[in-house]
């Protein structure tokens, strides 16, 4: 099916990226962590770059944001390829 595929996600830029998106939506970390029943702790690591969100978290801030998971996960070397090598509709 896939020859190989690798990503270098850059945790630094999806940290932000969550950062920019929660800003934009007005939501606070508190009322983050509380839809996604985790820890405000959680969140701030995801904000610092420290570790990403789990798929299925990820998935839910894609709906919270009306965004596409691929335009949350920030990658180093960014190309116009999609990060994942299929479509998910939402």
């Amino acid at each position: 099916m896939f020859d190989s595929y690798s990503v270098r996600i850059d945790l630094p830029a999806t940290g932000n990226k969550i950062k920019e998106l929660r800003y934009a939506r007005n939501y606070t970390v508190s009322q983050l962590a509380e839809i996604l029943h985790s820890s405000e702790n959680t969140i701030f690591k995801w904000q610092r770059g420290e570790c990403l969100p789990t798929l299925d978290n990820l998935l839910v801030l894609s709906m919270i944001f009306e965004t596409p998971m691929d335009d949350i996960i920030q990658r180093e070397g960014r190309g116009d390829e999609p990060l994942l090598p299929f479509c998910l509709k939402l």
